[in-house]
Protein backbone atom coordinates (compact mmCIF):
# COMPACT_ATOMS: atom_id res chain seq x y z
CA UNK A 1 0.00 0.00 0.00
CA UNK A 2 2.65 2.77 0.79
CA UNK A 3 4.55 1.94 -2.46
CA UNK A 4 1.11 2.39 -3.87
CA UNK A 5 0.39 5.44 -2.12
CA UNK A 6 4.20 6.75 -3.67
CA UNK A 7 3.83 5.78 -6.82
CA UNK A 8 0.37 7.89 -7.23
CA UNK A 9 2.09 10.78 -5.45
CA UNK A 10 4.76 10.60 -8.19
CA UNK A 11 1.91 10.60 -11.13
CA UNK A 12 0.23 13.05 -9.66
CA UNK A 13 3.24 15.53 -9.48
CA UNK A 14 4.20 14.46 -13.09
CA UNK A 15 0.64 15.12 -14.05
CA UNK A 16 0.88 18.73 -12.26
CA UNK A 17 3.57 19.87 -13.56
CA UNK A 18 3.43 18.25 -17.27
CA UNK A 19 1.91 21.66 -18.57
CA UNK A 20 4.84 23.55 -17.60
CA UNK A 21 7.23 21.09 -18.84
CA UNK A 22 5.75 19.87 -22.12
CA UNK A 23 5.25 23.82 -23.20
CA UNK A 24 7.47 24.89 -26.15
CA UNK A 25 8.44 28.27 -26.48
CA UNK A 26 6.53 28.55 -29.73
CA UNK A 27 3.21 27.35 -27.84
CA UNK A 28 3.68 29.58 -24.76
CA UNK A 29 4.17 31.99 -27.47
CA UNK A 30 1.14 31.61 -29.49
CA UNK A 31 -0.82 31.46 -26.91
CA UNK A 32 0.58 34.83 -25.48
CA UNK A 33 -0.44 36.59 -28.44
CA UNK A 34 -3.82 34.65 -28.58
CA UNK A 35 -4.53 36.15 -24.81
CA UNK A 36 -3.01 39.85 -26.18
CA UNK A 37 -5.94 39.55 -28.93
CA UNK A 38 -8.63 38.29 -26.42
CA UNK A 39 -7.47 41.35 -23.89
CA UNK A 40 -7.16 44.29 -26.47
CA UNK A 41 -10.99 43.02 -27.50
CA UNK A 42 -12.33 42.68 -23.96
CA UNK A 43 -10.76 46.02 -22.31
CA UNK A 44 -13.04 49.14 -22.79
CA UNK A 45 -11.73 51.10 -20.59
CA UNK A 46 -9.70 51.80 -17.38
CA UNK A 47 -9.34 54.97 -15.08
CA UNK A 48 -6.11 55.07 -12.94
CA UNK A 49 -4.35 57.32 -10.38
CA UNK A 50 -0.66 57.41 -11.36
CA UNK A 51 2.17 58.68 -8.29
CA UNK A 52 5.46 59.73 -9.93
CA UNK A 53 8.63 59.60 -7.80
CA UNK A 54 11.83 60.02 -8.79
CA UNK A 55 15.24 60.98 -7.27
CA UNK A 56 19.07 62.21 -7.30
CA UNK A 57 21.39 60.67 -4.41
CA UNK A 58 24.02 62.84 -5.41
CA UNK A 59 22.01 66.13 -5.46
CA UNK A 60 19.67 64.99 -2.75
CA UNK A 61 17.03 66.18 -5.05
CA UNK A 62 13.71 64.69 -5.41
CA UNK A 63 10.16 64.84 -6.85
CA UNK A 64 6.87 63.82 -6.49
CA UNK A 65 3.83 63.90 -9.19
CA UNK A 66 0.18 62.44 -9.12
CA UNK A 67 -2.00 62.03 -12.23
CA UNK A 68 -5.28 61.25 -13.34
CA UNK A 69 -5.27 58.27 -16.60
CA UNK A 70 -7.95 57.39 -18.65
CA UNK A 71 -8.20 54.52 -21.25
CA UNK A 72 -10.84 54.37 -23.92
CA UNK A 73 -10.67 51.50 -26.13
CA UNK A 74 -9.28 51.14 -28.65
CA UNK A 75 -6.21 53.83 -28.54
CA UNK A 76 -7.75 57.01 -26.36
CA UNK A 77 -5.31 58.04 -23.43
CA UNK A 78 -5.11 61.14 -21.42
CA UNK A 79 -3.07 61.92 -18.59
CA UNK A 80 -3.58 65.13 -16.02
CA UNK A 81 -1.47 65.86 -13.88
CA UNK A 82 -3.45 66.57 -10.74
CA UNK A 83 -0.63 67.96 -8.24
CA UNK A 84 3.10 67.88 -8.15
CA UNK A 85 5.95 69.07 -5.42
CA UNK A 86 9.99 68.59 -4.73
CA UNK A 87 12.36 69.34 -8.08
CA UNK A 88 10.59 70.97 -10.99
CA UNK A 89 14.34 70.43 -12.88
CA UNK A 90 13.09 66.52 -12.14
CA UNK A 91 9.40 66.88 -13.20
CA UNK A 92 10.68 68.41 -16.35
CA UNK A 93 13.54 66.13 -17.37
CA UNK A 94 12.14 63.02 -16.39
CA UNK A 95 8.10 63.12 -15.40
CA UNK A 96 6.96 65.21 -18.66
CA UNK A 97 9.59 63.05 -21.14
CA UNK A 98 7.70 60.08 -19.66
CA UNK A 99 4.30 62.03 -20.63
CA UNK A 100 5.88 62.81 -23.68
CA UNK A 101 6.74 59.14 -24.45
CA UNK A 102 3.24 57.59 -24.06
CA UNK A 103 1.88 60.59 -26.16
CA UNK A 104 3.75 59.32 -28.94
CA UNK A 105 3.31 55.82 -28.55
CA UNK A 106 -0.38 55.16 -27.13
CA UNK A 107 -2.01 55.01 -30.53
CA UNK A 108 -2.77 51.40 -31.32
CA UNK A 109 -0.25 51.46 -34.90
CA UNK A 110 2.97 52.70 -32.25
CA UNK A 111 2.13 50.52 -29.80
CA UNK A 112 2.10 47.17 -31.72
CA UNK A 113 5.76 48.55 -33.14
CA UNK A 114 7.16 48.54 -29.73
CA UNK A 115 4.87 45.55 -27.82
CA UNK A 116 6.69 42.29 -26.75
CA UNK A 117 5.59 40.25 -29.54
CA UNK A 118 7.19 37.37 -31.43
CA UNK A 119 7.25 40.29 -34.22
CA UNK A 120 9.19 42.58 -32.06
CA UNK A 121 11.17 40.15 -30.27
CA UNK A 122 13.54 36.79 -30.15
CA UNK A 123 12.35 34.61 -27.24
CA UNK A 124 14.00 31.55 -25.29
CA UNK A 125 12.61 29.91 -22.59
CA UNK A 126 14.55 30.18 -19.27
CA UNK A 127 12.38 27.99 -17.18
CA UNK A 128 9.51 28.19 -14.44
CA UNK A 129 9.09 30.43 -11.56
CA UNK A 130 6.60 31.48 -8.90
CA UNK A 131 5.32 34.94 -8.98
CA UNK A 132 3.38 35.75 -5.96
CA UNK A 133 1.26 32.33 -5.86
CA UNK A 134 1.57 31.93 -9.34
CA UNK A 135 3.39 29.77 -11.49
CA UNK A 136 5.14 31.49 -14.90
CA UNK A 137 7.64 31.02 -17.23
CA UNK A 138 10.65 33.12 -17.34
CA UNK A 139 11.54 34.15 -20.63
CA UNK A 140 14.77 35.94 -22.09
CA UNK A 141 13.94 39.15 -24.60
CA UNK A 142 16.14 40.37 -27.09
CA UNK A 143 14.50 43.26 -29.45
CA UNK A 144 14.91 42.75 -33.34
CA UNK A 145 15.48 46.56 -33.62
CA UNK A 146 17.06 48.64 -30.84
CA UNK A 147 15.50 51.36 -30.18
CA UNK A 148 15.12 53.26 -26.97
CA UNK A 149 11.54 51.81 -26.41
CA UNK A 150 12.81 48.20 -26.68
CA UNK A 151 13.86 46.09 -23.74
CA UNK A 152 16.81 44.00 -23.58
CA UNK A 153 15.92 41.08 -20.71
CA UNK A 154 13.00 39.00 -19.89
CA UNK A 155 9.84 38.40 -19.08
CA UNK A 156 7.45 36.25 -16.52
CA UNK A 157 4.36 34.62 -18.63
CA UNK A 158 1.51 33.41 -15.85
CA UNK A 159 1.44 29.51 -16.87
CA UNK A 160 -2.64 29.98 -16.80
CA UNK A 161 -4.08 33.15 -18.84
CA UNK A 162 -0.37 33.42 -20.79
CA UNK A 163 0.05 37.47 -20.11
CA UNK A 164 2.83 39.37 -18.87
CA UNK A 165 3.43 39.07 -15.28
CA UNK A 166 6.27 41.15 -15.36
CA UNK A 167 9.33 42.65 -17.36
CA UNK A 168 12.79 43.15 -16.57
CA UNK A 169 15.55 44.12 -18.43
CA UNK A 170 17.66 47.50 -19.74
CA UNK A 171 16.82 49.66 -23.05
CA UNK A 172 17.88 48.29 -25.93
CA UNK A 173 19.66 51.65 -27.04
CA UNK A 174 20.45 54.33 -24.45
CA UNK A 175 18.48 57.11 -23.60
CA UNK A 176 20.97 59.85 -24.26
CA UNK A 177 25.04 60.08 -24.16
CA UNK A 178 25.11 60.55 -20.62
CA UNK A 179 23.08 57.22 -19.06
CA UNK A 180 25.95 54.73 -18.84
CA UNK A 181 23.42 52.12 -17.27
CA UNK A 182 19.34 51.95 -16.77
CA UNK A 183 17.27 48.85 -14.77
CA UNK A 184 13.51 49.11 -15.90
CA UNK A 185 11.42 46.11 -14.06
CA UNK A 186 7.40 46.38 -14.54
CA UNK A 187 5.09 44.61 -12.51
CA UNK A 188 1.57 43.46 -13.54
CA UNK A 189 -1.59 42.35 -11.68
CA UNK A 190 -4.63 40.75 -12.93
CA UNK A 191 -7.51 43.31 -12.22
CA UNK A 192 -11.10 42.43 -13.10
CA UNK A 193 -10.33 39.72 -15.49
CA UNK A 194 -7.54 41.45 -17.64
CA UNK A 195 -3.47 41.75 -16.60
CA UNK A 196 -2.67 45.80 -15.74
CA UNK A 197 0.43 47.68 -14.94
CA UNK A 198 0.71 48.34 -11.12
CA UNK A 199 4.35 49.08 -10.69
CA UNK A 200 7.80 50.49 -12.63
CA UNK A 201 10.77 50.73 -10.90
CA UNK A 202 14.00 52.34 -12.75
CA UNK A 203 17.45 52.99 -11.11
CA UNK A 204 19.91 54.79 -13.61
CA UNK A 205 23.54 55.61 -13.36
CA UNK A 206 23.88 59.10 -15.26
CA UNK A 207 27.37 61.13 -15.97
CA UNK A 208 27.98 63.76 -13.29
CA UNK A 209 24.14 63.62 -11.90
CA UNK A 210 25.07 60.02 -10.32
CA UNK A 211 22.42 57.49 -9.15
CA UNK A 212 19.04 58.35 -9.56
CA UNK A 213 15.89 56.12 -9.12
CA UNK A 214 12.28 56.41 -10.82
CA UNK A 215 8.79 55.20 -9.62
CA UNK A 216 5.36 55.01 -10.81
CA UNK A 217 2.60 53.17 -8.63
CA UNK A 218 -1.35 52.36 -10.11
CA UNK A 219 -4.32 52.49 -8.65
CA UNK A 220 -7.40 51.85 -10.39
CA UNK A 221 -10.03 53.60 -9.63
CA UNK A 222 -12.38 51.53 -12.53
CA UNK A 223 -11.91 49.15 -15.35
CA UNK A 224 -14.20 48.03 -17.52
CA UNK A 225 -14.54 45.04 -19.52
CA UNK A 226 -17.08 43.48 -22.22
CA UNK A 227 -17.11 40.19 -19.64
Amino acid sequence: MRILNKSLFVLLFAVTALPLEAQTVDEILSRMTARNDWQDKVLLEFRARRKFYAANLRFKANSTMYVETTFKRPDYVQSVVKSHEGSNLIRSRVFDKILEAEEETHSKKEKQQFDITPANYNFSLIGSEDCDGRSCYNLRISPKRRDKYSIDGEVWLDSEDYSIVRIHGSPAKRPSIWTLKTEIDRHYKKIDGVWLQIRLDSSSNIMIAGHSVLSIEYSYDSVQTTQ
